[in-house]
Order: structure tokens, then sequence, then C-alpha cells
């Protein structure tokens, strides 16, 4: 059985996927942990999913087919995308609560709670990414979406003749505000999506190599 996620807190054993177990941990605490792992991974192959759905919708003109199908899969596929890649993190951030022996509250599991509470080398690994300007953006779709309208896109077809049809190329583009400045910036949906998926995937992934010391 090949493991897409290369989880290095899942291992193979007698044709089927099984965790790590923690050195400290009670066994109580231990299911709760397994819970918040199964989750994150569920949340990731999420993102995953409506990666492929919003490149799918967006490869199709706003005004050819149904009216407005492709402008509102669009919008859909990109909420539900920047969610789940988020909510990936948050749950990230419930399984270092138990992993670590931090002992919050659910509901102040947080960035800001939780940073100096965790060991200071993931601490580092987290925050330098915290701080770069791709997750600056990421969360900011994401609340974007979420909380206040609808991530704002912008389309452009390209071809030959005068029917909806017609046309050879089709572009999205996500717009975001330039950090520090009044500008807005643009990236191509196609790119970005998939390398928003990638970063994120490889940060989890380094983490968990972290968490990884701490078991068996």
């Amino acid at each position: 059985m090949d493991d897409w996620l290369k989880d290095p807190l899942i291992v193979y054993k007698e044709s089927s996927l099984h965790y790590r177990h923690h050195k400290k941990l009670g066994e109580d605490a231990c299911e709760q942990w397994k819970t918040f792992h199964f989750s994150v991974r569920l949340k990731l192959e999420g993102a995953d999913h409506f990666c492929r759905l919003a490149l799918g919708a967006a490869s199709m003109s706003n005004d050819t087919g149904l009216a407005l199908l492709a402008h509102r899969q669009t919008k859909w596929y990109l909420d539900a995308f920047f969610f789940e890649l988020i909510s990936a993190y948050d749950t990230l951030l419930q399984e270092m609560n138990i992993l670590y022996n931090i002992n919050l509250a659910i509901d102040d599991v947080k960035w800001n709670k939780i940073k100096n509470k965790l060991p200071i080398q993931v601490k580092n690994l987290i925050e330098e990414e915290w701080e770069k300007d791709w997750f600056k953006r990421l969360r900011w779709y994401r609340n974007t979406g979420t909380h206040h309208a609808y991530i704002p896109s912008g389309s452009l077809k390209g071809g030959y003749g005068d029917r909806t049809w017609d046309y050879d190329q089709h572009k999205v583009w996500l717009y975001y505000p330039v950090l520090d400045s009044q500008k807005t910036g643009t990236e191509d949906l196609t790119k970005a999506c998939p390398d928003y998926l990638k970063k994120m995937l490889s940060h989890i992934h380094a983490v968990w190599n972290k968490m990884k010391e701490n078991l068996e």
C-alpha cells in the first residue's frame, strides 16, 4: 500500500497502515492524537481534491455551457481549497497540543497561544514559514473566503470566432493585497493553487518529522 502523503508518523505493517506509538502518552491521549492526525491527513486529501476541481472549473470559459456554472464552480472550489488547506494547519496544532503535553483547551489551540509552549526547534520551524509571504497570502485567501466575502478572481479567454465556444485559451487569476502597500497583486490560479498545496504539504511533512522524534 502506497501512502501518497509519505507520512512519517504512519508505518506500513502486515499489509496495512499503522500509527506509530507515543513513548509517554496514556491510552486516551494517544487515541485523541490519532484522531487529530487522521484529521490533518483528511484535510490535506480534501485540499488536493478541491485543487483539482478548481483547476477543472478554471479551464472552462465563464460564458460557455450552463449560465455562470464555471464561474460559480471556480468560486466554490477555491473557497473549499483554501479552507481545507488552512484547516489542515490548524488541526496540526491540535496534534502538537496532545503530543507535547501542552494541555490547552481545544478552543484555545491557536498559534499565538501555543507557540511559546512548543520545543524551540518546532517553534522556529513553524514560525519561519508563518512569516513568509506565501503563508500570509494563504491565510488572507482563507479568511476572505470564510469570513468576509469571496476570493476575488478574474478571467480572460482568447481565440477566433464570434460564438461563446470559439476560444483557444482561458485563464483565471487571483487577486490579493500586496503586503505593506496599497497595491493589488495577481497570480495564475492554475499555478498558484498547486503551489500552495505543495508548500503546505512540505511544511506539514517537516513538522511531522520533528514530531516523529517523540514516537517510537
